[in-house]
């Protein structure tokens, strides 16, 4: 190569590099101008391959391909629409790069078509890009179309007019009652008459379906739909909707279903205009009982009111939201094989199988065989009382600073000794009754007036007497040999009260102990043979 082609080449390659060094430049002018617009427009917005920010970067590389278009130099340069969809298809962006020596300014007509090449047709900001093309805004960053994303749709909704309770049991537990709890507050007698709502069906709302900005289209998920939890003695309204009672009774669930009980339900007081009371089943007042009438159920007996004299028997639990106390010199007689639970319990001989919960324990006889007393609600108070149980009593207070009497029986040995002295003098009555009888028919088969006719029917009065007393006997044998058996698996409990006052007596087994002075926070227990105060 001669010299001058050699000092030609180098001229030309010295050009070519000002020349890239020229376009670079201006390539990083442009990027640095969007790149200002960007801070100011929209920040960090986080949305990662979604954004404006990842369409910067693809511009990195968009405009050094455009700024190194100019091939020769002079050549115009149209202006170019460089548009960016985000990844979830839900936005899109454009940044108009500025014409170059001389080329043709952005065009609307060309613009729109520009985009609709692109696939952009739907959620189309036509304002924005109207000002945008009119004002030839370079080198900037816009969104110009957004889809809507789809709504999904609302799971129906059961409105219920009534508590899903599983079971009508009453009773209590010793948590509970350790901590105060005012059984009252449970609410648990829900009673409705034929035809009222149960509940009803709110239906699910239908999911609104959305788009992306190439048109296609995002459907929402469907609401879940809901069924009327129908049970027992209920039906369903033609629309489906609505769920009623068919008898008038207690609500219950049962298999996460509403069901109606038929017990008997009374919405007056219970006095001697109405007469005693037997029922098989459940048995729920909504007044008094007064007037000293007899109350009996196999089941559970709820009283709304107060008991103010009778006699009130249950196969279940007793609970009685008012007081059990007697407006005259007559005593209130409770007897349930589970629990017993009221507020007031005055001038009341009550015995339970479980336990028994109340917030004042006043002048009565109060036994739970198998259970323990709590007296935690309210005042918490047990004074002038007989409280006698296999288990623990727990109280606020016991007696008062009058000094009355009480006396705390821990263990049934005395109401045990009580129980097996009744059934032996029963037994003592019909063994002397046995013997009678075999008397008698001793008597009447040595004569042979047994084998006489008009002896006859006499003599087999006789046998059938003998036979009776035999099972009497035989039941009065079975219930000692239980009452004995029961003894035995007793568990002595504790005595635990925040203050005891002079003149109550302690009984644990054959132990005893007599208050002399108040004491607070205490628990009495049996220790070692001896009666503990802690």
């Amino acid at each position: 190569m001669a010299i001058f082609d050699l000092f030609k080449k180098r001229r030309e390659n010295s050009a070519d590099s000002q020349n890239h060094e020229a376009k670079k430049s201006e390539g990083l002018k442009m990027l640095e101008k969007i790149r200002g617009h960007l801070q100011r427009d929209f920040h960090d917005n986080g949305e990662g391959e979604n954004g404006p920010n990842a369409f910067y970067r693809i511009l990195q590389k968009e405009i050094r391909k455009y700024v190194e278009s100019q091939q020769p130099e002079h050549l115009p340069v149209d202006s170019l629409p460089i548009f960016y969809v985000s990844a979830d298809c839900m936005r899109a962006y454009v940044c108009i790069l500025p014409p170059l020596n001389g080329g043709k300014e952005v065009d609307l007509e060309q613009f729109l078509e520009d985009m609709r090449y692109e696939g952009i047709v739907s959620g189309i900001y036509n304002d924005v890009i109207a000002e945008l093309v009119d004002t030839k805004q370079y080198l900037r960053i816009v969104q110009i179309a957004c889809g809507e994303y789809p709504q999904d749709g609302v799971d129906g909704m059961l409105q219920e007019r009534y508590q899903r309770r599983y079971a009508q049991t009453p009773e209590l537990n010793e948590e509970e009652m350790l901590h105060g709890e005012d059984f009252r507050k449970r609410n648990l007698i829900q009673t409705i008459r034929e035809g009222e709502i149960l509940c009803q069906i709110i239906p699910s709302i239908p999911p609104q379906n959305g788009f992306d900005v190439s048109g296609t289209t995002l459907y929402g998920n469907e609401g879940a739909p809901i069924r009327l939890p129908q049970g027992k003695y209920t039906s369903i309204s033609e629309d489906g909707l609505t769920l009623r009672a068919d008898i008038s009774g207690i609500v219950v669930m049962e298999d996460r279903n509403f069901c109606i009980q038929s017990q008997r339900v009374l919405e007056q007081d219970i006095n001697s205009s109405v007469g005693n009371l037997r029922f098989d089943g459940d048995i729920y007042i909504q007044g008094n009982v007064e007037d000293g009438v007899t109350v009996e159920a196999t089941g559970n007996i709820m009283i709304n009111g107060h008991v103010r004299s009778g006699k009130i028997i249950s196969g279940g639990t007793i609970c009685v939201r008012g007081n059990i106390k007697s407006t005259s010199n007559s005593n209130i007689e409770l007897k349930a094989a589970k629990q017993i639970q009221c507020m007031i319990m005055e001038n009341v001989t009550a015995t339970a199988t479980e336990d028994i919960y109340a917030s004042i324990i006043a002048n009565s006889n109060i036994i739970s065989e198998k259970g323990s007393v709590y007296a935690l609600m309210g005042r918490g108070l047990i004074f002038g009382s007989n409280v006698t149980v296999s288990g623990s009593v727990h109280a606020k207070k016991i007696g008062n600073i009058s000094g009355c009497l009480n006396t705390i029986t821990l263990g049934l040995e005395a109401e045990f000794e009580r129980q097996k002295a009744a059934i032996n003098d029963e037994l003592d009555e019909i063994n002397r009754g046995l013997e009678q009888l075999r008397n008698n028919i001793t008597n009447m088969q040595l004569s042979g007036k047994n084998r006489r006719d008009d002896m006859q029917e006499e003599y087999n009065n006789l046998l059938d007497q003998r036979n009776t007393y035999g099972e009497l006997k035989r039941d009065k044998l079975e219930e000692l040999d239980q009452l004995n058996k029961s003894i035995r698996s007793i568990h002595v409990g504790s005595i635990s009260c925040q203050n005891i006052y002079p003149l109550t007596q302690i009984h644990i087994e054959k132990y005893n102990l007599t208050i002399d002075e108040k004491e607070s926070d205490c628990n009495i227990h049996l220790q070692s043979g001896e009666i503990v105060l802690r």
